[in-house]
């Protein structure tokens, strides 16, 4: 009898820990972090200016937070068109609903 009352004191234990706090999360804001470009001096140096992508982006981001448009530009350079065209998809899904201005991925310098 005083297992099952210690196991039942224990669970009890363990529920109210756990249900102490049962917003833990709901209201942390976590402000999105911007696509991360490669750097054009190494990517130049390793396949030649030549060959790297040029990537470039513009536009204004959409803050939940405060309600406003934040501009945002960011240029970088790639080793292939596949990379730039995914950095600029990243580019556009940080801007959360705010409008693009103007994006290239351009060959060469």
């Amino acid at each position: 009898m005083r297992r099952i009352a210690a196991l039942l004191v224990a669970m009890l234990a363990a529920a109210g820990s756990a249900a102490a706090d049962p917003l833990y999360g709901f209201f942390d804001y976590r402000k999105p972090v911007p696509p991360v470009a490669g750097d054009c001096a190494a990517i130049a140096a390793a396949i030649g200016p030549e060959a790297t992508w040029y990537g470039e982006f513009s536009g204004r981001r959409w803050d939940n937070f405060t309600d406003e448009y934040y501009p945002f530009a960011a240029r970088g350079c790639f080793d292939s068109e596949f990379a730039c065209r995914v950095w600029q998809n990243q580019a556009i899904t940080y801007l959360d609903r705010g409008p693009m201005n103007y994006s290239s991925c351009r060959r060469g310098g």
